[in-house]
């Protein structure tokens, strides 16, 4: 693991091992929905939900009326919620192996791998304090039974269903980012990177927020004009483009090595940006996983 990933899973382990710390204990392989944040705001009678303007709610936790900040059920959904979305991101990783490895075409690949990136990108930034969350029909609707404020007609009248959450004052404050999840979190992976690496004076740091900052190089838009603009890529161009990223795809050395040759700029558009990130975020989210289970079995033996 790199250095860079390094710090990232650093920066989760602390916030994990605060959770921890505030929890009770839990049993990680026993986990589902029911453990998650999502769950705990829309049925747990002892979480609020106020409406505070028309794109915003907070979420808190109230005991006998009193507000009980950074409480040790939102902060036990928080780690729950880290540990079924580490076991996603793992699961995602296997798949893009074997597709590597059963000659998966080129495009197909890159798609996969994207949402490796993307899974493992939501994890680190729900850690370093935004919070992706969005909501279903149904859940809107319990959201509105449950939820109060002097703006609560404005807020669901709007339509929003994507938010992106942050801890303030004890509470979860969470603000729409209306119809656009996906750039929403590479939006929060780039403000995590550069809160996390940007005063390092590493090449590699300055290059990775290269990588997230530059339109040229969005996730994204990599992912969209692969999987839905090209439809040659699923053929032999496709093969030819992508031939240097299959070399990266489950070799984070390489990664590396293609991030330093590069110098963090390369063609737009040039997959090989989705299988450097998926390698850095997917080692961080699996080595924070890793530490945070060890803390959870020691804090259970105590």
């Amino acid at each position: 693991m790199n250095r860079c990933s390094q710090v990232l899973s650093d920066k989760c382990t602390t916030s994990l091992a605060e959770f921890v710390q505030k929890s009770r204990p839990i049993q990680i392989d026993r986990l589902t929905f029911n453990a998650t944040l999502k769950y705990l705001l829309l049925n747990d009678p002892n979480i609020a939900v106020e409406i505070a303007s028309p794109t915003s709610f907070e979420i808190f936790e109230s005991r006998l009326g009193v507000i009980v900040p950074n409480g040790p059920a939102i902060s036990e959904a928080r780690l729950s919620d880290f540990f079924l979305g580490a076991n996603r991101v793992r699961k995602q990783h296997d798949a893009v192996l074997r597709m590597r490895d059963a000659g998966t075409a080129a495009a197909w690949l890159v798609v996969s791998t994207y949402y490796c990136a993307y899974f493992a990108c939501i994890e680190l930034c729900k850690i370093i304090n935004r919070i992706s969350l969005s909501f279903e029909n149904d859940e809107l609707l319990s959201l509105r039974i449950k939820a109060l404020g002097a703006n609560h007609a404005d807020f669901f009248d709007c339509g929003q269903s994507n938010f992106v959450g942050t801890e303030y004052a004890g509470k979860l404050v969470f603000r729409s980012v209306g119809t656009k999840p996906h750039s929403a979190a590479w939006e929060n992976a780039l403000h995590a990177v550069r809160l996390l690496l940007g005063d390092k004076g590493w090449p590699e740091a300055n290059q990775y927020i290269e990588l997230l900052s530059n339109p040229n190089y969005s996730p994204s838009r990599i992912r969209n004009t692969w999987n839905y603009r090209r439809s040659d890529y699923f053929d032999s161009p496709g093969e030819i483009r992508a031939r240097e990223f299959r070399k990266l795809v489950g070799n984070p050395k390489g990664a590396s090595a293609w991030l330093r040759r590069t110098n963090g700029r390369t063609d737009p558009l040039d997959p090989c940006v989705i299988a450097v990130l998926c390698e850095t975020m997917t080692a961080a989210v699996a080595d924070a996983s890793k530490r945070a289970t060890e803390l959870v079995k020691l804090a259970a033996a105590t």
